[in-house]
């Protein structure tokens, strides 16, 4: 079973076993959708896969609208990033049915759905405020990544809606007037592209298990006799391992191709780990044999932007003129985007240390693609600027190494 096959399996037991918890979803969602599937939950929001019928008319006045999000029914995000506004799912032109989904139908359209549901110990106005904040600070950073051509999924809309029906929501507002005290009701859902295939977590363990299938391990392991100084000869399948080799390696180098141009782009991830990092073109039994004449390459795609910030970026426009450019950059804003990016890459290497055991070799391919993404960058003229912004985020990870193993020696 290669890797497709099996991440199909695992996201639709998963989706059928799945129920929700907290604040229900709004109904709009939940009336309107035509199928609704639970991918997962966390404390802040659930992220959702939903197929959504679009009318014909939707599709045919949408296709000639211009999709930049400036239309009157849009979102300011921030930095000038307008997002188109989802009133309904049966709103006209629906933002929604644009081209780069992935559609089931000519009238339906496959999406993910994260939404930010309302949180009962906080403070309704604070809960409102937040919740929209940072549902646009996702949609910002998704979209900044975009433009720079770094591979992530689309951002299509985003919707505030009540959880509570129209009745409900009327008795709502009676009850904060007589008592002045009232629990938010508000979600905000961010639509974004369905990136079909699987996390990049899910690769390295099909990739063990097929290994393993290959060699099975040993029934029993030979013990030790009393007085005897010989050591046991453990065989490499005879313990829980990651893969190495070259399919994994281009894969890790792939991945830190990947955060170095997210960073270049002055965004921050925050949450950088294989779970939140899809291969969108699973290997199939045949890709996996290494002697074939085109050998299968990985198509990475970043996902779960929800604690990512933005920084300065490190590419320098070419219209810009030397002055301009050395006052863009202050040193100490250049020392502040090193922490942030160095942390980054810092939680990256302890999610795959501590998620696939001796992966030494991979965390080495991530930091070397990673470092000549950087050297790689630019002309003659300004190479070797970005080899020492490299240079300069690679000592700014040793000293966060550091105060990682003092933490962990002393709490």
């Amino acid at each position: 079973m290669h890797c497709g096959e099996k991440y199909q399996m695992m996201s639709s037991n998963t989706t059928e076993s799945k129920a929700w918890y907290g604040p229900p979803p709004p109904p709009e969602l939940t009336d309107n959708a035509s199928s609704l599937q639970l991918l997962s939950q966390g404390a802040e929001a659930r992220v959702w896969l939903a197929t959504i019928y679009i009318s014909s008319g939707a599709i045919s006045e949408a296709s000639t609208s211009s999709g930049d999000g400036s239309n009157k029914r849009s979102v300011h995000v921030g930095s000038g990033i307008n997002v188109p506004h989802l009133s309904s799912l049966s709103q006209h032109p629906s933002p929604l049915s644009d081209e780069s989904s992935s559609s089931l139908s000519l009238n339906s359209v496959t999406v993910i759905v994260k939404e930010r549901f309302p949180k009962k110990y906080r403070h309704p106005a604070l809960d409102v405020s937040l919740t929209k904040s940072r549902t646009k600070g996702e949609a910002r950073s998704l979209i900044r990544c975009k433009r720079a051509e770094v591979a992530c999924p689309n951002v299509l809309a985003i919707a505030n809606w009540s959880i509570n029906s129209e009745d409900e929501a009327a008795d709502a507002d009676k009850m904060s007037k007589t008592k002045g005290n009232n629990v938010s009701t508000l979600s905000s859902c961010l639509f974004i592209e369905y990136m079909p295939g699987c996390t990049v977590r899910q690769y390295f363990e099909q990739r063990l298990e097929s290994t393993t299938n290959q060699y099975p391990p040993s029934a029993k392991r030979q013990r030790l006799e009393e007085g005897d100084n010989s050591e046991l000869e453990f065989k490499h399948h005879d313990r829980v391992t990651t893969v190495i080799d070259t399919h994994t390696l281009s894969v890790a180098y792939k991945i830190g191709t990947l955060v170095g141009k997210m960073h270049a782009a002055g965004v921050i991830h925050g949450d950088l780990t294989t779970s939140n990092i899809m291969v969108t073109n699973p290997p199939t039994q045949n890709d996996t044999i290494q002697d074939t004449e085109q050998p299968w390459e990985a198509n990475l795609v970043l996902i779960d932007f929800g604690l990512a910030t933005s920084t300065n970026s490190t590419i320098t426009p070419a219209t810009a003129s030397n002055s301009d450019a050395s006052n863009s950059k202050k040193p100490h804003k250049q020392q502040h985007s090193a922490e942030e990016k160095a942390v980054d890459l810092y939680v990256l290497e302890r999610a795959f240390l501590s998620t696939h055991p001796e992966s030494e070799p991979l965390v080495e391919e991530v930091l070397k693609g990673y470092r000549e993404f950087f050297e790689g960058l630019g002309d003659g003229g300004t190479e070797k600027t970005y080899g020492h912004v490299a240079k300069a985020i690679f000592n700014r990870l040793e000293q966060v190494r550091l105060r990682g193993r003092k933490r962990e020696c002393f709490g």
